[in-house]
């Protein structure tokens, strides 16, 4: 993964991505990069598979999840 390589994708990861794309209301489609449009159903098998797919939803819910420790409170 580009950002998080040293990122092992251990199950817990697998596990959290599939619990934050289960948030996500179930007739949405998510474009993937050259490799198409897939449903929520989709998203969450190409997770739990690991695949080419499935590796880059997890780069990319890692990547906003660490956005967030950077965000400055509001004063």
């Amino acid at each position: 993964m580009s950002n998080n390589q040293n990122v092992e994708i251990t199950p817990e990861v697998v596990d959290l991505v599939v619990a934050r794309l289960e948030t996500l209301p179930p007739n949405i489609s998510m474009s993937v990069g050259d490799k198409g449009n897939f449903d929520l159903r989709e998203l969450i098998e190409h997770v739990k598979d690991r695949d080419e797919v499935g590796k880059q939803i997890i780069e990319m819910q890692l990547l906003y999840l660490q956005s967030l420790k950077e965000l400055v409170p509001a004063e």
